[in-house]
């Protein structure tokens, strides 16, 4: 692995590319480094998938000193690895070897915030991690799982009607389906707000809890995306996503309840007014 010390890299990097500012993943890597050496919760926002200062963590670690020097760099489509070698750390002997891993978002590479912390973390430790989060959502997930069954064999029975129907039923269907995917949108993206809303008004939230805040957003902004052409599988999924990311957000803290509460109301009606636009899809054509 060739050496390359943080802040003279960042700084070679800064005169080639003053104007644009990080565009490589190693460029996006190097930056986003520099921001966990200074602590700058903003700029690890900038070059990250965090989406709001509050979710910062700095990965529970003292980065303060920390030398770091990059190897090889893969880029697959829109994912990209760096591997990173961390000197300095108090509790790393030897240095660390992880991996930095970015993707490649409205063509900006951002540093995968999360998935590069759990890199950093012993396997053992981790595992157990996972071990308490699975055992305390297993009954939520027990419960999602049946809920999803069931809508996906009603998904599959409407879709083998509609496919029957199709010429008779498709200008109806087209209006129905476009009203249908703008008011999902619509409250998926209320759903984000409030979530992000919940994670900057508790900034000293369990990091766990901030993690799971941090990666609904990103779920439901993706899953908004699906809308812009909407059908029924795209419809059908920003459903779901909003039901299973409820029950994630259930494992918050106390001081979330009365979002909580808040967020189970948004998800029943978008629940609902699915059930409603496939009641609709079903009475036949005026």
């Amino acid at each position: 692995m060739k050496k390359q010390f943080l802040l003279p890299a960042l700084f070679a990097t800064s005169l080639l590319s003053a104007c644009s500012g990080p565009d490589t993943p190693q460029e996006v890597s190097e930056a986003f480094w520099q921001s966990m050496v200074e602590g700058d919760a903003a700029d690890a926002n900038s070059y990250s998938t965090l989406i709001s200062d509050a979710a910062f963590d700095s990965f529970e670690r003292d980065w303060q000193g920390v030398d770091i020097q990059w190897g090889r760099v893969v880029i697959d489509g829109n994912e990209a690895t760096v591997e990173t070698l961390l000197a300095g750390l108090e509790d790393a002997r030897p240095p660390l070897e992880t991996t930095t891993y970015l993707v490649k978002k409205n063509d900006q590479w951002l540093v995968d915030y999360y998935r590069t912390g759990d890199a950093l973390e012993q396997q053992p430790l981790f595992g157990n991690v996972l071990g308490k989060l699975e055992q305390l959502g297993q009954e939520l997930q027990a419960r999602w799982s049946r809920q999803s069954n069931e809508m996906a064999l009603e998904i599959e029975r409407m879709t083998q009607e509609l496919e029957q129907q199709a010429q008779l039923a498709n200008e109806r269907f087209s209006i129905l389906m476009e009203e249908y995917g703008q008011r999902l949108e619509q409250q998926l993206d209320e759903l984000s707000r409030s979530i992000e809303e919940a994670l900057k008004e508790n900034p000293s939230a369990a990091p766990e809890d901030r993690r799971t805040l941090n990666q609904a957003v990103i779920r439901l902004d993706e899953q908004k995306q699906q809308l812009d052409e909407p059908d029924l599988q795209s419809v059908a999924e920003g459903t779901q996503v909003a039901a299973q990311t409820q029950l994630d957000l259930n494992r918050l803290g106390n001081e979330f309840a009365g979002y909580k509460a808040e967020w189970q109301q948004r998800v029943a009606e978008m629940e609902s007014g699915f059930k409603a636009f496939l009641d609709q899809l079903h009475q036949p054509a005026n």
